[in-house]
């Protein structure tokens, strides 16, 4: 297992330090995950990404504003992620691409400051944003 701090160093990422370092962060495959605004959802039946997420990661969410967070993605270990981003059409703007981690890989979806880092093991997923109902329909922003 990997630790958070160990994941973001080689993300090249900084945490507001409320975060501990030395936790562990489990590889999770085949199941969901949620981090912040987006959730990580197991799709076998989909088609593959194809797009190698490159060194210096790859960007699913720009941060909107300055009190903003970023999430990418990375791929340290065994063979290449992939990644392939996606505009849905403006259908509902909620799929943001799909990720294909191959056996023996990890991707890596880190979130700047609060909530750290994901690890995702082999399979395809779907990324996507979470909605809400509040007084109306929205995106969630966190």
């Amino acid at each position: 297992m990997t630790t958070l701090g160990n994941i973001l160093d080689r993300a090249g990422v900084d945490t507001l330090g409320v975060l501990d370092a030395q936790v562990d962060v489990p590889v999770l495959t085949g199941c969901a995950q949620a981090q912040g605004d987006l959730i990580v959802l197991f799709r076998p039946n989909r088609p593959a990404a194809t797009t190698a997420i490159p060194a210096a990661g790859a960007l699913v969410v720009r941060a909107e504003s300055a009190g903003g967070n970023t999430h990418s993605l990375h791929s340290f270990d065994g063979p290449g992620c992939y990644w392939d981003a996606s505009d849905d059409g403006g259908r509902s703007g909620l799929l943001l691409g799909t990720l294909t981690v191959p056996d023996g890989a990890t991707a890596y979806m880190v979130h700047t400051e609060e909530h750290g880092a994901n690890a995702i093991g082999a399979g395809t997923y779907e990324i996507r944003r979470q909605r809400e109902q509040a007084d109306e329909i929205r995106m969630v922003a966190d």
